[in-house]
């Protein structure tokens, strides 16, 4: 599960992201991906079947935001790519509520 901009992931590391969405695909780890209405996130879905990703945009073009979290297993990963920063916690309640989180509002925003 992951709340992600690709605008912002592509502007802080643009060589990295095109490699890691083959190797995850590669690996088949399958993503839902909630993230902000820009140019890069509109062109990354027709993407979505070859990278093992679903993705929901957020309702409006203004509710952006910049870092990322991946929410896995008992972890949740919080990164900062414009500032090139970022921390895996790891905690199996806190994940577990970042999940429920997740599904309320992956649950309430339409399929694209």
């Amino acid at each position: 599960m992951a709340y992600a901009n690709p605008q912002t992931m592509h502007e802080g590391l643009s060589n990295f992201f095109p490699e890691y969405y083959k190797r995850r695909a590669e690996k088949k780890i399958f993503i839902r991906a909630i993230v902000p209405r820009n140019e890069i996130s509109i062109e990354r879905i027709s993407h979505n079947q070859e990278e093992m990703r679903d993705t929901r945009f957020l309702p409006e073009e203004k509710m952006t935001f910049s870092p990322e979290v991946n929410i896995y297993n008992n972890k949740m990963l919080i990164a900062s790519w414009k500032e090139k920063i970022a921390i895996i916690i790891e905690s199996k309640e806190l994940a577990d509520l970042q999940k429920i989180t997740f599904d309320l509002l992956w649950n309430s925003l339409p399929k694209n």
